[in-house]
């Protein structure tokens, strides 16, 4: 997934036309953007969406309201039965928490004959203290499949002020991404609220990306289409993942020279990994770098 789309899970047309828009992966939110006396319209609307397939649920997540709150066990108890499988928990901090709400879904899980472990989980670290702990969390439960980043209430905490200035956030974009290749999970960025600045989302996102995410979190439609091509292969690099695949003749882990770099075994899996993903998301390689 490059880009996730966050939709008001209290939002009927909203929900229905999601889909459209060309995002690789959905979010319907049932934390910000519903206020608490919309929560349980919100959870019922979700629970149809799901159930009755109107949203894409191989791709669909939904954000629970976040561990601190008494409402997320309401949450899932509502919406796993509906078919959701991916839960997005918001301002995760301790390892705990991810085991307090694995344990909740493995008993509702078990209630509803849901094969056990089916339900995954992604992890928002969102604060300083989520930030440092985030190689513990990652550890907590075997349900987890990928980490988000939340810059705004990790800006606030340290009085960060959002916008042009990109390296006050390299240390927790860092972490979280080094935790997430740890474990083998994926790593999202956070979303970017300025939406008439398309040159800042764009090199927030190249920024993300060289620091180890594979996607970002997206608050509009308009954002979609800069932040897939940022997480997709150019051209260029398909054109140079091609020639290192078919140029290095490695054998027993040795190393070669390909047009003048050396090439070794964590190159040629970089250059397969770019190779796929290309075929997975279109790139093809242009005339000028054939």
């Amino acid at each position: 997934m490059r880009s996730y789309l966050y939709c008001p899970g209290n939002n009927p047309k909203m929900i229905i036309n999601a889909g459209l828009y060309g995002a690789d992966g959905l979010v319907f939110d049932l934390e910000d953007a519903v206020a608490p006396e919309k929560k349980q319209e919100a959870r019922i609307l979700l629970s149809q969406a799901f159930s009755e397939q109107i949203v894409p649920v191989e791709k669909s997540v939904v954000r629970i309201n976040g561990p601190e709150s008494d409402l997320w066990e309401k949450d899932l108890k509502e919406l796993i039965p509906a078919g959701v499988r991916v839960i997005r928990i918001p301002k995760v901090e301790h390892s705990n928490q991810v085991q307090e709400i694995s344990g909740v879904i493995e008993r509702i899980e078990s209630e509803n004959a849901v094969t056990s472990g089916a339900v995954v989980l992604q992890c928002i670290l969102e604060t300083p203290l989520g930030v440092e702990n985030v190689f513990l969390i990652g550890d907590s439960s075997s349900r987890i499949c990928s980490f988000s980043f939340g810059a705004e209430d990790y800006c606030n905490a340290l009085g960060i002020q959002r916008g042009q200035d990109l390296l006050p956030l390299d240390y927790p974009r860092s972490r979280i991404a080094s935790a997430a290749a740890a474990f083998g999970y994926s790593a999202y960025d956070t979303v970017w609220g300025f939406l008439d600045d398309e040159t800042g989302l764009k090199a927030d996102a190249v920024r993300a990306k060289s620091l180890g995410f594979v996607g970002k979190s997206l608050i509009h439609p308009d954002q979609i289409d800069i932040v897939n091509k940022v997480f997709s292969p150019t051209s260029e690099e398909l054109a140079d993942a091609r020639s290192i695949f078919e140029k290095a003749g490695l054998t027993d882990g040795g190393a070669t020279a390909v047009n003048g770099r050396m090439v070794d075994r964590p190159v040629l899996q970089r250059a397969e990994k770019t190779i796929r993903l290309a075929e997975e998301y279109g790139v093809q390689v242009s005339k000028d770098d054939k």
